[in-house]
């Protein structure tokens, strides 16, 4: 509970001279006082008047109120009048117990007004944006704290590397490199600098830094870490466990390292002395959630047996849960077991693999002629987790589709709306089902989904897409798909429509960067398909020829593909 602090400040003097005021002789005003109207004090920026006082007194009985809203309105209100350092840090600590970023961002900025040698307010200040991904506006606050010398301004920084931009993390790395010219025994530096140059895909000056800090700080784990990660993604993990075992001999007891170690030993073929290392980590402590991470370790590592084993225990040691049987599923259905890991995946009660376990035991019935008992085990699924209707019968749908039973998941979703008419997923859905023959109802289904969700880049690309097919209405589509792909980026999706779109109004040129960025991510024969196509137009006969036969060779069938050979006169 947030108290009201007793350090001085000016209401302090204050409220004592009201409190002297009110013990002193009562005055009798004269018949002319009486009649007198009031009339303000003129107001002098950064000292206190009757209204001042009437604010901090009002904040300060709200507080002893509960009423911390309130208080927090006029202590802002006084602290942007006064300018005192005192009264914004008050605002300030309300603000942060009240959890109110907006106030606490107004409030600090105040405190730092008054007071600009306190590092409080910036790091305050830093801290929300950074958290908010606002790192262009954090980025001058950090550069006052680091000249300033808080340091602990590159703990705020480090902890958000993974959200940055490349770009965002390149104005970091030379706001460090600026400030930071000589690195001697600033092991810290090195190992933020090196974050922030691994998040721009520069793993090898990332490793030199790194290396250069070990060299000063030999075995200091973090440095350790983050080397050994980067031998794991070059694919030379012995090297990277040399490096974790050497920091293990200073380090014994260091958890991260000690569970790095045994990946690395899994990774470098030593699975015997891997399942050692876990066993002994876990005999030291009782520590479900990294027996769980060990297990899944495990599990991704193809090693059933003892993955299964720390699974069984978890379940054993707490019977309430139920996100064990997920993954015991998974070890059953790989070694062909089909049975077990249906009761397995039936036994996830909640959490976020209870919709992927469903899908997994929809998987195990390959026959059209299961329908009525994946019907069966849908329906007691969406009784039983009535929330999770609505993607329930979408996995449903999607198994009836892929037993051609197209009909049957067409009726599916028909009763479904009649139900939730306001549904996107399952609008979206049914049009994704529908054919060119019914291109009018699924254009429905989309702006009807659309209007539902007018910022939803899925639909917005699905329409436009549709709209670039079917229709001539081609610069509507290329809107569409312009705001989806300015939400989604690397979508390959949205990348692929773009270059169709463009292809359609005859940007051919433009068209081919979207459709090549879509084929590097994604080289799916549709993707493909318009590729060729595009080249063709681009007068890039021979490149489009060898890259139609390639993708041929592994889809001879693909419709898209034969469509793309068709469209280039070309005969294969």
């Amino acid at each position: 509970m947030y108290r009201f602090s007793k350090r001085p400040l000016l209401i302090s003097l204050l409220t004592g001279l009201i409190l002297s005021g009110c013990g002193s002789q009562t005055h009798q005003p004269t018949a002319a006082s009486a009649t007198m109207a009031f009339t303000p004090s003129p107001y002098t920026a950064g000292e206190l008047n009757a209204n001042s006082l009437y604010h901090l007194l009002t904040a300060e009985l709200a507080g002893k109120q509960g009423r911390f809203d309130l208080a927090l309105e006029h202590y802002l209100q006084e602290a942007e009048a006064t300018g005192d350092a005192a009264i914004a840090e008050r605002a300030t600590r309300i603000a942060q117990f009240l959890r109110r970023s907006d106030a606490v961002l107004q409030a600090s900025e105040l405190w730092h007004q008054a007071d600009p040698a306190a590092l409080e307010p910036l790091h305050l200040q830093a801290n929300i944006l950074l958290h908010e991904g606002r790192f262009d506006t954090a980025l001058p606050l950090l550069r006052t704290l680091l000249e300033q010398g808080g340091d602990e301004a590159l703990a705020l920084i480090g902890g958000r590397v993974n959200e940055m931009s490349p770009a965002t993390a390149g104005h970091y790395y030379r706001l460090l490199t600026e400030l930071q010219t000589d690195t001697s025994g600033r092991t810290d530096l090195l190992l933020t600098r090196a974050l922030l140059l691994k998040q721009q895909q520069q793993p090898t000056a990332a490793a030199r830094l790194l290396e250069q800090g070990l060299r000063q700080s030999p075995g200091q784990a973090e440095l350790t870490l983050q080397r050994a990660e980067l031998y794991r993604k070059q694919n030379a993990p012995a090297q990277g466990l040399a490096l974790v075992e050497r920091a293990l001999k200073t380090n014994p007891e260091h958890q991260r390292l000690q569970a790095t170690r045994a990946q690395l030993l899994l990774l470098s073929g030593q699975p015997t002395r891997a399942w050692r290392a876990i066993q002994d980590l876990l005999a030291l402590q009782d520590n479900p959630q990294l027996q769980y991470y060990f297990a899944l370790l495990l599990l991704e590592n193809e090693r059933w047996q003892e993955s299964r084993q720390l699974l069984d225990q978890l379940l054993e040691s707490d019977p309430d849960t139920t996100a064990p049987h997920f993954y015991l599923g998974m070890i059953a259905q790989a070694q062909q077991q089909s049975e077990q890991a249906l009761r397995h995946f039936l036994q996830v009660e909640d959490g976020p693999n209870l919709i992927p376990a469903y899908a997994r035991a929809l998987a195990l019935h390959e026959l059209p002629q299961q329908a009525p008992e994946v019907e069966a085990l849908i329906d007691f699924a969406s009784r039983k987790h009535p929330n999770e209707r609505e993607p329930l019968i979408i996995l449903y749908v999607e198994w009836l589709q892929q037993q051609e039973l197209r009909e049957v998941a067409l009726e599916t979703l028909n009763e479904a709306l009649q139900t939730t008419p306001d549904s996107v997923n399952l609008l979206y859905t049914r049009a994704m089902l529908s054919t060119a023959e019914e291109s009018e109802r699924m254009i429905a289904d989309l702006r009807r989904a659309l209007v539902l969700a007018p910022e939803n880049p899925m639909v917005q690309n699905a329409l436009g897409y549709t709209l670039t097919l079917y229709t001539e209405q081609l610069h509507e589509a290329h809107a569409l798909i312009s705001q989806a792909l300015a939400q989604q980026p690397e979508d390959a999706a949205t990348l692929d429509s773009m270059g169709w779109i463009l292809h359609k109004l005859g940007r051919h040129g433009e068209a081919r960067h979207f459709l090549q960025q879509a084929y590097t991510i994604y080289p799916d024969p549709e993707v493909s398909s318009h590729l060729i196509q595009v080249l063709w137009a681009l007068g890039k006969e021979d490149e489009a020829r060898q890259l139609l036969n390639k993708e041929l060779q592994l889809h001879p069938d693909n419709e898209h593909l034969l469509q793309a050979s068709h469209a280039m006169g070309a005969e294969h």
